[in-house]
């Protein structure tokens, strides 16, 4: 089977559907391609996202897809010691991640969109020594995509980004790796509220999730830095639910109905993702929160920009690395320089002895949490000079350093 179109989508998770639908509504021919038969199967992710992302990309959240509205987030020190964050009304939601990239799905074909489910890239097609498209199989048949341009928004092992070469592999330590239990009797708080657990002990350059789906419903769930801590995650789950003071209370009567497993690229944006007639999106761009891990509406924003550049270039008729470089600049002037004072944060808050990371939620408040994960700087050092602990102090000038405390 010989297809043609102009731009070709791979991977049809968030990314991939946002950078068709946003290519669309400018009058774009797009073909999506995923290797699953039934996107959002299986799902790999803790299934919770705000309203900015989709908001931005003007991409409208499927309403049968959220599970429960939520307001805010509580995070435990090691201590257990509380930060609280709410709004007086939602401001994400828990979904269903089964149904919500189906949806969208449907919407990127309903808008225009072609698409081929259970297709297994191969290859990358080449034309005059640039790539013109894929190889691939479907359902046993062996199908070639010719297209102007190609899109890899196919996940953390993105098959275009290592045949492209624009990201061969991921460094282990620069691997989450993750493992989740959807749990049913589980005893939650407060219902519009994600609850996050830190610690070495816990979870090792990571957290503990509690993302409450309903009053006994929730998806619990951790991830642990590449080649970090004494275990698994799933051990890690484990001593959780079953050692962890809270955890063994809110999971006291608690019985799992589905387990999960994933990874996540905590390392970075890759240096480049672009390249003559291909571009790179969401997870398979690296396009992922160093600190909390959240990537759906990353996703969906660059992925609009994406869709919006590429047809820009094919109306253009330069679909040439210098032309799809207004993609780089476009996403980058959002997020480059919040990922990379994110990273550093990272860094530091691994070093952090469990002790320390108590010490600082004494001082932070929810607010401060939102202004230090989105790079914004933050006064808390009258609060901290107060309590008269060096440690502290140090990590807070440390922050001051980064530009994150004033």
């Amino acid at each position: 089977m010989e297809i043609k179109t102009d731009l070709l989508v791979v991977g049809a998770g968030p990314g991939g559907t946002a950078t068709a639908i946003s290519a669309l509504k400018k009058g774009g021919k797009v073909l999506i391609i995923d290797r699953k038969t039934h996107v959002g199967i299986p799902v790999h992710c803790g299934e919770a996202i705000g309203k900015t992302g989709p908001s931005i990309a003007e991409i409208e959240i499927p309403e049968n897809a959220i599970v429960n509205p939520i307001r805010g987030f509580r995070i435990y020190s090691p201590n257990l010691t509380k930060v609280d964050y709410a709004k007086p009304e939602p401001d994400g939601y828990m979904i269903d991640r089964r149904i919500f990239d189906k949806e969208l799905l449907a919407k990127a074909c309903e808008t225009g969109a072609e698409a081929f489910v259970g297709v297994n890239v191969t290859e990358l097609l080449y034309k005059n020594d640039q790539i013109s498209g894929i190889v691939g199989r479907r359902l046993g048949e062996k199908v070639e995509i010719e297209a102007k341009v190609v899109v890899g928004a196919d996940g953390v092992n993105s098959t275009i980004a290592k045949l492209s070469g624009l990201r061969k592999s991921v460094k282990i330590k620069d691997i989450e790796s993750c493992a989740q239990y959807e749990m049913v009797n589980v005893k939650i708080d407060d219902t519009d509220l994600l609850e996050f657990y830190l610690g070495k002990q816990v979870s090792p350059r990571g957290y503990v999730w509690v993302f409450p789906k309903s009053e006994n419903r929730a998806n619990i769930g951790l991830g642990i830095g590449g080649g970090m801590g004494e275990k698994t995650a799933f051990h890690y789950l484990q001593d959780f639910i079953k050692h962890n003071p809270r955890g063994k209370e809110i999971c006291k009567n608690a019985k799992a109905i589905e387990f999960r497993v994933g990874a996540l690229p905590m390392g970075g944006p890759n240096p480049k993702n672009v390249q003559d007639n291909l571009m790179l999106v969401g997870d398979a761009a690296g396009q992922v929160h160093p600190i909390t891990g959240g990537g759906i509406g990353y996703a969906i924003v660059c992925g609009s920009i994406a869709g919006e550049v590429a047809v820009e270039a094919i109306t253009e008729e330069d679909t040439s690395e210098e032309a799809l470089s207004l993609y780089e600049e476009r996403w980058q002037e959002k997020y480059a320089k919040e990922f990379e004072q994110m990273l550093k944060l990272q860094k530091l808050l691994t070093e952090a002895e469990d002790p320390l990371l108590d010490k600082l939620a004494q001082v932070l408040t929810g607010q401060n949490v939102i202004e230090l994960t989105a790079g914004k700087k933050i006064g808390v050092f009258l609060k901290a000079a107060a309590k008269g602990d060096r440690q502290l102090l140090t990590l807070l000038n440390q922050l001051r350093h980064l530009q994150l405390v004033q």
